[in-house]
Formats: C-alpha cells, sequence, structure tokens
C-alpha cells in the first residue's frame, strides 16, 4: 500500500510539472536539451545462497523513481551525438526493500540511413550502486550492498517523423571491478570482489512534438537484467548470488 501510495504521489508530482514548462520557447529540435522525469517498473530478484538460515527465493516488487539527464541523445538525426544523466528508484513490498541509483554518459555516432531513419553507435560508461535488504525470515536482518563501476556498448535505431521521433537501443552494461558487502545480522558482515558480468538492456522511446517553439514529451519501455555474483565463495557468503529483471515506463519532458 505504502509503495502504492508513493506512485500515485509521484505521478501526481510529473503531472503538475507539465503546465510549469508548457510555454518554453525557442529551441532547435536538434539542440542538446535537458530531459526531467519520473519511472516505474516491476522487479523480480532471484537470491540464490548456501548460507542455511537463508532461503533460496525470488522477490516481486514495484519500484519507483525519477531519472534527469542532458545531451541531444534523443533530438540529433545525424553526426556526434551524447547524454549524461542519473535515476535513482526505491521500493518496498512486505518486509523487503530495494535503493538503486545509478550515473551514466553516453557518446555516439548517428549515420542517416534516410530521409527518415538513422543508425546509432554507443559507447559509454557509469557507475551502479544497490541496496537490498530481504525477509530472510525469523527475524533475521540481512543487507547486500552491490558498487560496479561499468562500460557500455549500444546500438540505436531511429525513426524521425513529423510530429513524433521512434527510437529503439540495445545493449549491454558490463560491470568491471565492482563490490559487495553482505552483511548478516549476528553473524557478521564481509566486502568481496564481484564477478565482471554483461548485463543486457534494451529500450523503446516515443518523443512527441520535436520541433521548435514546442514542448517535447517523451514515454520509454524499458528492460534491464543485472548479474550480481561474487569473485570468492568465502564462508560467509557462501556462494552467494543476486539477479534482477526489471521492466518499466518512463514519463519525461525535455526542455
Amino acid at each position: 500500500m505504502r509503495s502504492r501510495n508513493s506512485l500515485i504521489k509521484a505521478s501526481t508530482f510529473g503531472v503538475l510539472l507539465v503546465p510549469a514548462f508548457a510555454f518554453a520557447q525557442g529551441t532547435s529540435s536538434q539542440d542538446p536539451m535537458s530531459h526531467l522525469g519520473i519511472k516505474g517498473s516491476y522487479n523480480e530478484y532471484s537470491s540464490d545462497s548456501d548460507i542455511s538460515q537463508i532461503d533460496d527465493s525470488k522477490e516481486r516488487m514495484p519500484t519507483i523513481g525519477a531519472f534527469y539527464n542532458f545531451g541531444n541523445k534523443l533530438t540529433s538525426q545525424s553526426g556526434f551525438i551524447y547524454q549524461a544523466g542519473i535515476e535513482a528508484n526505491y521500493g518496498e513490498k512486505d518486509d523487503n526493500e530495494v535503493r538503486e541509483a545509478r550515473g551514466e554518459i553516453d557518446l555516439g555516432l548517428r549515420a542517416p540511413l534516410d530521409n527518415n531513419f538513422s543508425a546509432d553507435f554507443i559507447v559509454g560508461a557509469g557507475y551502479d550502486w544497490s541496496r537490498f535488504e530481504p525477509d530472510a525470515g525469523d527475524g533475521l536482518e540481512t543487507r547486500v550492498t552491490n558498487e560496479s563501476p561499468f562500460a557500455k556498448l549500444g546500438l540505436g535505431l531511429n525513426h524521425h517523423g513529423q510530429t513524433v521521433t521512434t527510437r529503439f537501443e540495445a545493449g549491454t552494461r558490463y560491470s568491471m571491478g565492482g563490490e559487495t558487502k553482505f552483511r548478516v545480522e549476528d553473524v557478521g558482515s564481509e566486502t568481496l570482489d564481484m564477478q565482471d558480468k554483461a548485463n543486457p538492456y534494451a529500450e523503446l522511446t516515443l518523443l512527441w512534438n520535436n520541433r521548435e517553439n514546442a514542448m517535447p514529451i517523451s514515454a520509454s519501455l524499458y528492460y534491464e537484467r543485472t548479474n550480481y555474483e561474487l569473485e570468492d565463495a568465502e564462508q560467509l557468503t557462501a556462494n552467494t548470488k543476486l539477479e534482477s529483471d526489471e521492466v518499466g515506463l518512463k514519463l519525461g519532458m525535455m526542455f
């Protein structure tokens, strides 16, 4: 119920923001722009551990969040493209909680295929942080905190219409040099290195009113998979693994 109320409040806030920017003027459709919005997602967290007190489980959890980025990735029709952004999520269900944050920068080239289509080649880098607090049962407090820099490689396809731009991007974020702090109440805590992992993603975006003297608004449907696995199997962590599948919707405006 708390997550549902938070989602309603966040959605209302997003709707109220629209009139505040509705009179933006004088922006070229290919200029870099700020992109601000809210997001909601459905997440499935699968945990696997040899720790006797913790059962292997799957937890399904809704999350809400916000994002902001700046660049010409959604507006340019050809040439050099870039985007830098941040985002954060929070979810709570029963006695399970998750917090996530990400900072990311993309650089790429956009090549026209014909008058309406173009293709992108994108490289990027960023940093992921997450904290998962599952209900381990019997009042046992468990906390898994993950931090990881990543490299990114993606391909995009764009259709530039008169009033609507449609963009699809797919690729992978490759986590490198990450670490996990695993804490179990009355047992102890330990910080260990994570294995380098490829984490696939895909996103479909519709951008309306991408023209001069208009307020562009966007909607995106996305999917991400994130794999957390430790480099070593120590006694405390005992082959503990966590996997996240996230499907979500973003609603935003550009100014």
